[in-house]
């Protein structure tokens, strides 16, 4: 299966995103919820990657080094002595919604629709205890220290849910999900002031909303816009006023309302999480703009992330840490290319 991917000049300008017309009537921040504990996913990379994207988007011409860090990582707060820390790059995402083949490799005595059903089932399960751990604490005061137990509650659930479901296959469903997580996809917000909406996770680390794609009732893929739609709606409480009328906007008309365009699609790829072996991890980003005396962002709650606010570009950018904690770890590449390129 081959993924075409159209790359475009650094210079070129923005088209506009929001749908002005008049007629118009959650991981926000990647956590790790579940580790494989079976095999480095670096390797499973290499049974992956080369069957699934055979597009240049491997080239490493196209995400040039920027140095070495000594940063911690955003998810855990972890130390990292990653070598390479990417460049945000414009491309137009992947619209293949195909179930991916290599996924069927973990399993290679099932047949495909067999191991649909098992991805979905362990999918829906992800779903299911999350909740019922939401829904737990919901009296309960969120803190740094509390959001880390409910990540624990959530992978002691799942890995006894998985253990009983697939007592043999806990590697494949864990190693064929766990794909899933190395890809993230959001929405990039610009107000008129130029400034980026941004949530703070509990390790005090702000980024765009985001989160990762699912495998879909019918058994295929999320597209990166269903995937932003979906997040971005389940993380954020939105509004707009038209016609001097109050909306508020949802999964189902995000995309109209923001006028989702993939070439205003932004990538970056970033290295693993310390301790998790996950590999190179990628965040796509969708960049719109705002008037925001229009509209209103806000958290639908805390259990995930405890702010929402509007971050300037330059104070983003020139905040690098030489050690310690990178509260804009991923964020900054994004803004770095914005404030290079200039959005309209």
């Amino acid at each position: 299966m081959k993924n075409i991917i159209f790359y475009f000049q650094r210079n070129n300008n923005f088209s506009k995103g929001i749908n002005d017309d008049d007629d118009d009537d959650k991981y926000a921040v990647e956590e790790a919820e579940f580790d494989s504990n079976t095999e480095d996913l670096s390797n499973i990379d290499q049974r992956i990657y080369p069957r699934e994207i055979l597009t240049d988007q491997d080239d490493p011409s196209l995400y040039p080094s920027s140095g070495a860090s000594n940063l911690n990582d955003e998810a855990n707060g972890t130390h990292t002595d990653s070598v390479y820390l990417h460049q945000c790059i414009r491309r137009r995402p992947s619209e293949d919604c195909h179930f991916p083949d290599a996924r069927f490799t973990f399993f290679p005595d099932k047949k495909q629709e067999d191991v649909i059903k098992i991805l979905l089932k362990a999918q829906a399960e992800m779903d299911k205890i999350w909740s019922n751990i939401d829904k737990r604490y919901t009296k309960i005061t969120i803190t740094p220290k509390i959001r880390p137990q409910m990540i624990r509650e959530f992978k002691r659930e799942y890995d006894s849910y998985l253990s009983k479901e697939y007592p043999t296959q806990v590697k494949s469903v864990k190693d064929a999900l766990l794909i899933l997580r190395k890809s993230s996809f959001g929405i990039l917000i610009l107000n008129t002031k130029n400034q980026i909406l941004a949530v703070q996770n509990y390790q005090g680390t702000w980024s765009a909303p985001k989160g990762h794609p699912k495998y879909k009732d019918d058994g295929t893929l999320e597209i990166p816009s269903e995937t932003v739609s979906r997040e971005s709606c389940e993380e954020l409480l939105i509004t707009c006023k038209r016609n001097k009328r109050k909306l508020t906007i949802n999964k189902d008309n995000l995309d109209h309302f923001f006028g989702l365009n993939n070439d205003n699609f932004l990538e970056c790829r970033f290295n693993d999480r310390p301790g998790t072996n996950d590999g190179l991890r990628q965040i796509g980003l969708f960049v719109v703009r705002v008037d925001e005396t229009k509209w209103t962002f806000s958290l639908k709650d805390n259990k995930e992330n405890r702010a929402c606010e509007w971050l300037n570009i330059a104070d983003i950018v020139r905040n690098k840490p030489e050690v310690g904690r990178d509260i804009y770890y991923t964020l900054r590449p994004f803004a770095q290319y914005l404030k290079d390129n200039p959005m309209p």
